[in-house]
């Protein structure tokens, strides 16, 4: 880890306001967007967004990491997101589509960055990703709010940039791939974590039928931000595999059986939530040398796989029903007890063959 000034330490505090902001602006633009046009083309622009968004970050990850350089990175975070508020507010369909290309961006550079200051803990990386989420649910619910209110986020936004410019960027890492190397019990984990980031796509249906309750939305987006906050601090007191261990089965339980209450539901998204600090932490340490391609799968490519199937299904009612079926979601947790017991035995046998 190269040799930063102590004001390093804020650069997590400082990239997480940057995402937070992000992410409002982004709420906010697709929110006015449907307020003011018709549902396919409001549908489509943010399907628009979410194929640049989070799509978009492998590109950026594998362009970083070939350069081997952030700070132009940055630089272009600097511009472009600023840039977009006021391209919005002359073309609406334009400031979307830049929004999508500053937010891949957001996540990259400042995901990249905070992998290099971390430490080694999820803490920092909770306190980046956690306000993203709830940024997004807020922007869109004041999506009906005059358009003016952008130009007071755009000085918000200016502000938080200027102080990171003030930081010194990190550079690249260049360590011992050996370094990197997770056991078997860490690729077991980190791929279950994965497939529960699936958590994405839970989180966007349960964003459909929440509809149905007073101020869902809001508790849901609360309770995804305090999640990760709290997954990432508390699985550094008591390490992250005991977490995990902790946090999944109850996550498991509240979805299964607390579909019709929303309170049950929120604590179920906020134990799942509070894997992504987790699985960020691990796909960096599996990639120490590619940080920002880490970044990019952990934020980016896993939460366009998880949400693919919402696009895909037009019967939205049928994703419910999968998730309403009790032998469904026995047989997919008998699956992953079965996977985890062979990977056990196939790491951690003991070698019982005689000494030669």
């Amino acid at each position: 880890m190269p040799t930063l000034s102590k004001h390093t330490l804020l650069q997590p505090f400082l990239w997480g306001i940057l995402h937070c902001l992000n992410d409002f602006i982004a709420g906010f633009m697709l929110a006015n967007y449907t307020y003011h046009h018709s549902y396919s083309d409001s549908f489509l622009f943010i399907v628009i967004y979410s194929v640049l968004a989070f799509g978009g970050q492998l590109p950026v990850g594998f362009w970083m990491d070939a350069q081997k350089k952030i700070k132009p990175f940055v630089q272009a975070t600097v511009v472009l997101l600023p840039l977009s508020i006021i391209v919005f507010l002359i073309d609406p369909a334009m400031g979307i589509i830049c929004s999508g290309i500053a937010s891949a961006l957001v996540h990259v550079s400042g995901g990249t960055i905070c992998l290099q200051v971390n430490d080694g803990k999820a803490g920092p990386l909770a306190i980046f990703t956690a306000p993203g989420v709830l940024g997004l649910t807020l922007g869109g619910l004041l999506g009906a709010i005059s358009m003016q209110w952008l130009w007071v986020f755009l000085v918000l936004i200016i502000m938080v940039e200027w102080f990171i410019l003030q930081l010194a960027t990190p550079v690249y890492p260049i360590r011992s791939t050996k370094s990197a190397q997770l056991d078997g019990h860490d690729w077991m984990m980190m791929s279950i974590l994965l497939i529960m980031c699936f958590r994405s796509f839970i989180f966007d249906v349960i964003n459909q039928v929440s509809f149905n309750f007073e101020d869902g939305i809001f508790i849901i987006g609360i309770s995804a931000f305090v999640g990760k906050i709290i997954g990432g601090l508390v699985a550094d007191k008591i390490g992250w595999k005991k977490f995990v261990y902790i946090s999944l089965p109850i996550t498991f339980l509240c979805f299964q059986f607390g579909k019709d209450n929303m309170y049950a539901l929120s604590f179920g998204i906020a134990c799942l939530q509070s894997s992504v600090p987790i699985s960020f932490l691990l796909m960096g340490n599996s990639l120490a040398n590619y940080p920002a391609t880490a970044s990019a799968l952990t934020l980016g490519t896993s939460i366009a796989l998880a949400g693919l199937p919402l696009y895909l299904v037009s019967d939205k009612t049928t994703i419910m029903d999968g998730f309403a079926n009790n032998w469904l979601s026995a047989l997919f947790l008998l699956l992953i007890i079965v996977a985890w017991w062979l990977l056990d035995r196939l790491f951690y046998r003991p070698n019982t063959d005689p000494p030669l």
